[in-house]
């Protein structure tokens, strides 16, 4: 979560901090077009991101000669990674607003902070199943056996936090002004 929510901060916060975004608001171009590019580009870099775990995961493995390798536990571990991290795409689009709307990477990087602090908080006092940033640890299992699972409502809380945070943020770059 925390590097792909760096990579949202990336994307959608350097053009404040570089003072280019004068020059991408007035781009001829729909700015719900550029806002989805952005997000295309974010999806591509998690997407390779997760690629290069795994090979390095089971590079790793098979270096450390690990007991209990069969290609049906590859296979199911390497669809938990994927499915993990699709949920921490689509729960960095809240970040992607909040660089947007707070200009820079700082509200970006204080949002990713808090979301990840408050998922550990939650899922310890026993309410991650409620709580979306917390659904990918429950999910992949990194919260431990006696955590619980995250169920039909986790999985389709993370999917509406990615959905309204795709539309915030275009909502937010379709109505900014072009004295920024």
């Amino acid at each position: 979560m925390l590097v792909f929510g760096m990579v949202s901060v990336w994307l959608f916060g350097r053009e404040f901090s570089q003072n280019t975004v004068k020059d991408l608001l007035a781009l001829p171009s729909a700015r719900t077009t550029i806002v989805l590019a952005k997000f295309v580009v974010a999806g591509a870099w998690c997407l390779a991101l997760t690629v290069q775990l795994v090979v390095l995961g089971l590079a790793i493995g098979t270096m450390l000669g690990l007991p209990g390798w069969s290609a049906d536990l590859a296979v199911s571990g390497v669809a938990t990674m994927a499915v993990t991290a699709v949920m921490a795409v689509l729960l960095t689009t809240p970040i992607a607003l909040a660089a947007s709307a707070g200009r820079g990477y700082l509200p970006g990087v204080g949002v990713l902070m808090a979301a990840i602090f408050s998922a550990q908080v939650v899922a310890a006092l026993g309410y991650g199943q409620y709580f979306p940033w917390s659904i990918p640890a429950l999910f992949s299992g990194l919260a431990g056996p006696d955590a619980g699972s995250p169920g039909l409502l986790g999985v389709a809380l993370v999917v509406l936090v990615g959905v309204v945070g795709v539309a915030a943020t275009a909502l937010w770059w379709r109505n900014a002004d072009q004295d920024r």
